[in-house]
């Protein structure tokens, strides 16, 4: 196994579980009032940002490994702006717990790039 072929596996891993987790999960727990860290709300924040990056390490590899964090920083702070900006949009609310989980999820993304390279003896 190669690292692109490490990424696709991830992707598809994410998009398996998102497609879960729109269906089935986050159904369930608003159905249940299940509120344990207010998952069922800021779960596809977190996702958001996984799929964003693994997509882009599967679309465009090869990609330079001193870019990465740059682009995981970047997806982050995309969120976080459109969710600060829903302070204006009707309809929408801001909400802090999504600016968290955007920022696990920036978190988890490049622990797993992390853990991908170490993977391939690639060290940045």
């Amino acid at each position: 196994m190669n690292k692109k072929t490490a990424y696709i596996i991830l992707l598809s891993i994410a998009l398996l579980f998102t497609l879960y987790e729109e269906l089935k999960l986050r159904p369930y727990l608003l159905k249940h009032h299940i509120t344990t860290f207010y998952i069922a709300d800021s779960l596809p924040n977190f996702l958001a940002v996984v799929i964003s990056f693994v997509g882009y390490m599967v679309i465009r590899f090869p990609v330079d490994d001193r870019k990465a964090p740059s682009l995981i920083f970047s997806l982050v702070a995309g969120l976080t702006l459109y969710e600060v900006c829903q302070l204006w949009m009707p309809g929408r609310t801001f909400d802090v717990k999504d600016v968290i989980a955007s920022v696990i999820g920036g978190t988890f993304s490049y622990l797993v790039f992390r853990i991908v390279n170490k993977a391939f003896n690639k060290h940045i």
